[in-house]
């Protein structure tokens, strides 16, 4: 009871005013400061990825359940609001019918859209396919696409073709992968040592 008279004090209730009215602007100045951010980009940024693996491989299987690409790199990273993967250093092995030897792929850089089953291949781009008895087919190029869903490689850049006996450049191609169809679209130039 004897706490009582003392909070009738005009200088008592006039300092419990003070403090009330530095608290409510305390948490009034806090209300105005910017909301944290919640999504996992807002954090890190958009150029920075949502993870990566080091030394990763992606496989494709067709709907029998065969193999039908293997992508390898050192390192790959993934973008999750974009849907799209990078791998630096990718190498592929692209499998065709059975029986026929599979297009070993390289590239310095590789970029795959998941929702349209693309892969973007740019520098030093080189394909490899083992021919029987000989020099193996290789086409070089600056940047080619892999199309998973319908099974085509295919670029608008000059490209070179080399095998046991020829040489070919042409402006652009593009190359069925199952039915080991190659079609070059314009410029084409060619160069046939004959066996003797």
């Amino acid at each position: 009871m004897a706490a009582l008279p003392f909070l009738h004090r005009p200088w008592v209730r006039t300092l419990g005013l003070a403090g009330t009215i530095v608290a409510l602007f305390f948490l009034l100045w806090q209300s105005d400061e910017p909301t944290v951010p919640t999504d996992a980009a807002s954090l890190r940024g958009e150029s920075e990825p949502d993870g990566f693996v080091v030394n990763g491989q992606f496989l494709s299987y067709d709907e029998t359940g065969r193999l039908t690409t293997r992508f390898q790199s050192p390192r790959i990273e993934q973008f999750e609001s974009r849907n799209e993967t990078i791998m630096e250093s990718p190498r592929a092995t692209l499998y065709g019918e059975e029986g026929n030897a599979p297009w070993q792929v390289q590239a310095t850089k590789g970029r795959f859209l998941e929702a349209q089953e693309l892969v973007h291949l740019t520098g030093n781009v080189k394909v490899t396919r083992e021919a029987e008895g000989g020099r193996p087919l290789i086409l070089t190029t600056t940047a080619l696409t892999v199309n998973n869903r319908n099974r085509t490689v295919y670029t608008d850049k000059p490209v070179e073709l080399t095998d046991a006996v020829s040489l070919t450049r042409a402006t652009g191609m593009k190359a069925w992968i199952d039915d080991r169809i190659l079609e070059l679209n314009s410029q084409v130039e060619g160069r046939y040592e004959t066996g003797q």
